[in-house]
């Protein structure tokens, strides 16, 4: 069964006329990229377009950075060792002091810096996830275009077909005195613009194709057709909506903010109070050759990371404040995009299937005219302006539905799953 848009309603008899429409499929499919086994599909395009893009790799570095961030908070848990020594020219001589000190308890400081440090990387970690679906979904809408132009340029190629056939049978009319040179010229006035539109698009499919070769780094013969996300059937379920939502980058993002902001009242809290630090000692005595040794070992409180105000604090939770606030409305909006992203779909949809029967019904009439201006009872204009308005009708057919999945694809896009279902819906999943 015939897709919506993809019905020619140009078909005509003859044996001419079918071999022209297969010598112009033999180009179409050469154009196309020749051999199956040399497309790219869309899965294999966005991973090679992943592991090449310098903003994903620039995160990918960030998050390693991150890691780091969270390893150095630790060391404040280890001791720290520090060296000094002093000389001097008079009888004194000179001395060397080694001094290791560890934290015994902080209030929960290091703690709490380690938690901000972690929900930092997991900010990084989603903005990665985020990067890496900006990168998918535009490789994404070169894939719909071209699979658009393709289906236009099909639909072009019976069009010039049919009014190559008709302007054969004005030619002929006009032979045999039925009808003037005024039909055979506005005929091939129709066949000139059929030809400038197939151009056209023949030019943006090259240029959406170097675009694909662009951001996949190499040569692309042809591309597999896109899958359809199923993104209305899969999301129709408010709790798997709501799954979905916080499972998504721009979510896992907020709350992450959200859970540093809260590290950082602890922080605050935290540094007001000193700590309790154990130091061990060792001193080296050098006086005139001879030396001595000396070892000691202290527990004291430190007061310089110490605050008594409360300004940090109260700045820290009204940060932590603004940081809920945020979160819910990311909720609130992923939510509501969704919820619009279906309907969307719901009327692209109902107007594919409306579009879809005036097609069956302007190919019936089509059929009907073309039968009657054989037989000389109707006018060439009434039959190449029927065959104009069909023409319009199925590239607009095929317009929505190329709306229709970019809808689909930027609604994934928006909720963060664009990548995880491109590779669900692929072939052999």
């Amino acid at each position: 069964m015939d897709a919506p848009g993809e019905r020619s309603g140009f078909a005509g008899s003859g044996l001419a006329c079918r071999l022209k429409l297969i010598a112009f499929c033999g180009i179409a499919l050469l154009s196309a990229g020749g051999a199956a086994q040399a497309q790219m599909s869309l899965q294999q395009a966005v991973l090679r377009a992943t592991q090449i893009d310098p903003g994903v790799t620039a995160l990918r570095q960030q998050v390693l950075g991150r890691e780091i961030d969270i390893e150095a908070e630790k060391e404040a848990w280890y001791p720290s060792i520090g060296l000094s020594g002093s000389g001097s020219s008079d009888n004194d001589g000179s001395d060397l002091t080694l001094t290791v000190t560890q934290l015994l308890y902080d209030w929960g400081l290091t703690r709490g810096k380690i938690a901000e440090a972690t929900h930092v990387r997991a900010q990084s970690v989603a903005e990665l996830k985020l990067e890496i679906e900006e990168v998918t979904l535009e490789v994404a809408q070169y894939f719909l275009q071209i699979e658009s132009l393709d289906r236009k340029l099909a639909q072009t190629g019976n069009y010039m077909a049919f009014a190559r056939r008709i302007a054969g049978q004005a030619e002929d009319r006009a032979r045999a005195g039925v009808g003037d040179n005024g039909e055979v010229a506005r005929a091939r006035l129709e066949i000139a613009r059929a030809e400038d539109q197939l151009a056209q698009i023949q030019a943006n499919r090259s240029l959406a194709m170097s675009q694909i070769a662009f951001l996949v780094g190499e040569p692309v013969a042809g591309i597999v057709t896109p899958p359809g996300l199923s993104f209305a059937t899969r999301y129709l379920d408010a709790g798997r909506v709501m799954t979905a939502v916080r499972l998504s980058p721009n979510y896992i993002r907020a709350r992450a903010e959200a859970d540093e902001a809260e590290a950082g009242i602890r922080v605050a809290k935290a540094r007001r109070l000193p700590t309790i630090e154990l130091e061990a000692e060792g001193r080296q005595d050098l006086n005139g050759g001879r030396s001595s040794t000396s070892v000691s070992i202290s527990a004291g409180v430190n007061l310089s990371s110490s605050g008594f105000g409360q300004r940090q604090i109260q700045s820290a939770v009204m940060a932590a404040e603004a940081a809920r606030n945020t979160l819910l409305a990311t909720e609130r909006d992923l939510t509501n995009a969704v919820s619009t992203a279906l309907d969307q779909l719901a009327i692209l949809q109902r107007s594919e299937i409306s579009r879809e029967r005036q097609l069956v019904e302007s190919q019936k009439v089509l059929e009907t005219y073309e039968n009657q201006f054989s037989a000389g009872r109707r006018e060439l204009i009434d039959l190449l302006s029927t065959g104009r308005d069909l023409y319009d009708a199925q590239i607009d057919a095929i317009e929505t539905r190329e709306e229709r999945k970019k809808t689909e694809y930027q609604a994934a896009h928006d909720l963060g799953v664009l990548g995880a279902l491109i590779v669900a819906t692929a072939p052999g999943q």
